[in-house]
């Protein structure tokens, strides 16, 4: 008896679940389809009833996973510069860069990505420019000039500050780059030190 269209999508969340998460702490070349099945509780076999390959998997699972990352699940919650700040200690947290919380594909796979075929690149591309588009909408909302500008130093300064803060062992060097990058942050969005 064939699966119901409910079970065939409920299925596919799972194994993109799954492959979010290996993806974001592994990277591309280090998972297969056996383990993102595995970790999904489905068979191997089962994985070409809904992706042709593990890249064209990769790259939806960039896109689930940005849709799922905290910085897009709060920010429509954003009213002030305050809930803005919050939601910035939040992505630049210890927490973050260890993946307690839900991880930001951009910032876990900016180097994976990289190397990945045009397919792949277009898609963290995408997703690049949704996350800009939508910052950049919700600081003019908040009365900010220059939103543009300002959300381009604002996600490259998260993104960068949380690549970074994975690569190093020193606990301590992680919390003073996170730290700073805050603060830093904080500063860029006082309304005496907005971009020209």
């Amino acid at each position: 008896m064939p699966y119901t269209p409910a079970h065939k999508s409920q299925s596919r969340e799972r194994i993109l679940a799954a492959a979010v998460d290996l993806f974001c702490r592994f990277g591309f070349d280090q998972i297969s389809i056996a383990q993102v099945m595995k970790q999904a509780n489905m068979t191997h076999g089962a994985f070409y009833a809904h992706f042709k390959s593990k890249s064209s998997l990769y790259a939806l699972a960039i896109k689930q996973g940005a849709a799922c990352s905290l910085w897009i699940k709060e920010q429509h919650k954003i009213s002030n510069i305050e809930h803005f700040t919050v939601l910035i200690d939040a992505y630049l947290s210890l927490a973050h860069v260890q993946q307690i919380d839900a991880p930001c594909p951009l910032a876990f796979l900016v180097t994976d990505v990289a190397h990945r075929n045009d397919a792949v690149r277009d898609s963290y591309q995408q997703t690049f420019q949704a996350m800009l588009t939508g910052m950049s909408k919700q600081l003019e909302k908040l009365g900010l000039e220059h939103s543009d500008s300002l959300a381009l130093q604002i996600i490259t300064r998260l993104v960068g500050t949380v690549s970074i803060a994975r690569t190093l062992s020193d606990q301590a060097l992680q919390l003073y780059l996170l730290e700073n990058s805050r603060r830093d942050l904080h500063k860029l969005l006082s309304p005496d030190c907005a971009p020209a």
